[in-house]
């Protein structure tokens, strides 16, 4: 049988891109470039990821990228760029290149506050979580998710009398299944009184966003603006009046919503950023009741803060909390948000309408210890999907899960590392059972340095799927060994 290479994309035009940009700017600028080639094996022993008829194969990984940093006069570009070239020992139809992309570049026009930025990326992503959310390049059950924006942002100087932040952009999003494509523009600001002002007080945050499908007439629409106006006194009681605007308007009405709230309120500062909010809020709309709201903000130092609100929205109660430390050895957050969203491949799954407003909600809790030759990092999340329409097939997707992970330095050469994953989705249908999945992942991996340019690592790992849906559990052990070397 004869060797099928197959391209996903075209590389060069990327490639092109980038080198075009980076040559424009490296004349007046700091220049760091990594390119590197690699390349290295893995043997699994279902390639398919099957419950049953499991099959090995042996895939050789040909890889080469490069790693771009330029600082210019007020600008920045920020490059890396990898294409992958995978060929399976068991059957050459497979064989598939792949290439992932994370550019930045950022910069000012003429000290006039102006900024211009572009971002890019391509990522390989799960095809759909119900399937294998736990997907990757080797298994090949992913598709290709290219995004790329382009805005301009503005900055007034907030030692006057205002301090204004704005920014436009406009957004395009390409996915290799042409599932939830769009071409999207939006517009935000946050206008504040500058700290030159002493008796009154203002915040006002408005944001505008369009997305339009590129395969079906569907569109989405969020419109939001927030104000808060009151007077500033010198015993830290601050009397104001906010407005809460919300409008979503979804692909049809079963999607979409509105609300409008607004009330007196009182904050009282003990410390310059430290202060508890309260306000009785009247409520124009037919989702809420007139209702109390409130919020604490604890920062005593740049390194510490805390925050947390309750308030009333389109879906009734809600909340954010915002907690962060850092040390020298610790770096701990907590975040819980809560928001609308559409056109989104998170949580994804088979046969849902992407291009439909739902609510997401997610609780992530992450935190990093380093010692002198150990760092240790843990992760918990739960991240919600819920349906604004009512008739929606797919009402409400899951996901909890657990990541530690530990990695030792045994010598100036010699890296070990370990860890485990655990993830438990849960996917509830109108009209179907409910479907839920349990992931396992254990990895262990070793990594020497032979010189400044030349890398090896060697790892071990297995994974493990438990499912409702009998056909999707399978269990899977891989062993591989790399070679990276930068040129």
């Amino acid at each position: 049988m004869g060797m099928t290479i197959q391209k996903r994309a075209n590389h060069k035009r990327w490639l092109l891109s980038s080198i075009a940009l980076m040559t424009a700017h490296c004349l007046a600028a700091d220049v760091e470039f990594h390119p590197y080639v690699g390349g290295g094996f893995t043997y699994t022993d279902n390639i398919d990821r099957v419950s049953e008829g499991r099959q090995g194969s042996l895939i050789s990984d040909i890889n080469a990228g490069i790693a771009t940093d330029i600082q210019g006069a007020d600008g920045t570009i920020d490059l890396d760029y990898e294409l992958n070239q995978l060929i399976y020992s068991h059957d050459s139809n497979n064989n598939e290149t792949y290439q992932t992309l994370s550019f930045a570049a950022d910069k000012g026009i003429n000290k006039t506050g102006f900024r211009v930025n572009a971002d890019a990326s391509i990522e390989n992503i799960a095809r759909a979580a119900d399937q294998n959310a736990n997907a990757d390049i080797f298994s090949g059950d992913t598709i290709e998710n290219k995004d790329a924006s382009l805005g301009i942002n503005y900055r007034s100087n907030p030692r006057s009398k205002i301090d204004l932040l704005a920014r436009a952009y406009t957004d395009v999003v390409n996915n290799e299944d042409d599932i939830g494509n769009y071409n999207g523009y939006g517009a935000e600001f946050s206008f504040a009184n500058g700290s030159t002002i002493k008796k009154l007080f203002w915040q006002i945050d408005g944001s505008y966003q369009y997305k339009e499908s590129k395969d079906s007439e569907d569109d989405t629409a969020f419109t939001l603006f927030r104000q808060d106006f009151g007077l500033q006194t010198l015993s830290g009681w601050v009397p104001f009046i906010r407005l809460n605007v919300e409008d979503y308007e979804g692909t049809a009405d079963a999607d979409s919503a509105d609300t409008l709230s607004w009330g007196p309120g009182l904050k009282f500062f003990w410390t310059k950023r430290s202060y508890f909010e309260l306000s009785y809020n009247f409520s124009e709309d037919d989702n809420n009741q007139d209702f109390w709201a409130g919020a604490i903000n604890i920062n005593p130092t740049p390194r510490t803060r805390l925050f947390a609100s309750y308030d009333k929205r389109f879906f009734g109660d809600a909340y954010e909390v915002l907690l962060s430390h850092r040390s020298r050895r610790v770096n701990n957050s907590i975040r819980y948000t809560e928001e609308a969203v559409s056109f989104d491949r998170d949580l994804f799954t088979t046969g849902s309408t992407i291009e439909e407003i739902s609510l997401s909600r997610r609780l992530e809790w992450s935190s990093i210890l380093t010692g002198r030759r150990t760092e240790y990092e843990l992760t918990i999340y739960r991240d919600e999907r819920e349906a604004l329409n009512a008739g929606s097939e797919e009402q409400n997707d899951e996901v909890d899960a657990i990541g530690i992970a530990v990695r030792h330095r045994l010598s100036r050469r010699f890296t070990v590392a370990g860890s485990f994953d655990y993830e438990y989705y849960q996917f509830t249908r109108r009209s179907n059972p409910a479907q839920n999945d349990y992931y396992r992942v254990y990895e262990l991996e070793g990594q020497y340095q032979f010189n400044r340019d030349l890398f090896a690592s060697i790892g071990f790992k297995h994974n493990n799927k438990s499912s409702s849906f009998e056909p999707n559990s399978y269990e899977e052990t891989r062993v591989f060994i790399d070679l990276r070397m930068q040129l």
